[in-house]
């Protein structure tokens, strides 16, 4: 088992199924950015929310020789462009990213968003703090 995997079963073990089956990190996120799209759902899972954006901070170094195995490209394509698109972790974002470090990437965060979608995330981080908690 590669380490991305055996760093994912840790952290990620309701997916062992996936991760095991996974041929390279970047098919592993596509499963993972599907079951973080359910976690939104109700009842939210917060707990596994918390523990995939943990995963995606743990790829972020230079490892991979191609695209589908460089974890840091894996995060960005699979993980940080889709966050915008789907409301309920658009909306959820400022928990997890500022919005300095949303600018300095932007151009994953806003690649596949709408102007729609933009002009909402500019808004869900204008309504928080900097410690994103919602503004009063």
């Amino acid at each position: 088992m590669n380490e991305w995997q055996s760093v994912a079963m840790q952290m990620l073990p309701e997916l062992q199924a996936e991760i095991v089956s996974a041929k390279t990190p970047m098919a592993l996120w596509v499963e993972i950015v599907y079951a973080f799209d359910e976690a939104y759902e109700q009842p939210r899972n917060d707990d596994f929310i918390k523990r995939v954006y943990q995963y995606a901070d743990w790829c972020l170094q230079d490892v991979g020789d191609t695209a589908e195995e460089h974890l840091l490209t894996c995060v960005a394509i699979c993980f940080w462009e889709h966050l915008p698109t789907n409301e309920a972790a658009r909306r959820d974002m400022p928990r997890w990213y500022s919005w300095e470090h949303v600018m300095a990437n932007e151009h994953f965060f806003t690649h596949q968003v709408t102007d729609d979608e933009l002009a909402d995330l500019k808004q869900v981080y204008s309504s928080t703090d900097s410690s994103g908690a919602t503004a009063a």
